[in-house]
């Protein structure tokens, strides 16, 4: 979905991004080695590591980096799992 908005253009973030399939790979790997290691799924780490670190290190507007936040805490959250 991140990567999907560059699409967009202006509409979809501020300032265009090199979003790549890395930062999508290294957000999978954490979220597969956080939910092997953990009983209870630790919803907000990955949501910080996947929006500030994964793909938030690339972004330079604070309005962005909001966004990713946000877009992201519609996936990291306990209700994601309900039917």
């Amino acid at each position: 979905l991140i990567q999907e908005r560059r699409k967009f253009g202006p509409l979809g973030w501020n300032i265009p991004y090199e979003f790549n399939d890395t930062d999508l790979d290294i957000s999978q790997k954490q979220l597969e080695m956080y939910l092997d290691a953990y009983d209870d799924v630790p919803y907000d780490v990955l949501n910080f590591l996947t929006s500030y670190i994964n793909y938030g290190g690339r972004v330079t507007d604070a309005i962005d980096l909001r966004t990713i936040d946000r877009i992201l805490k519609n996936f990291y959250n306990e209700n994601i799992l309900d039917d």
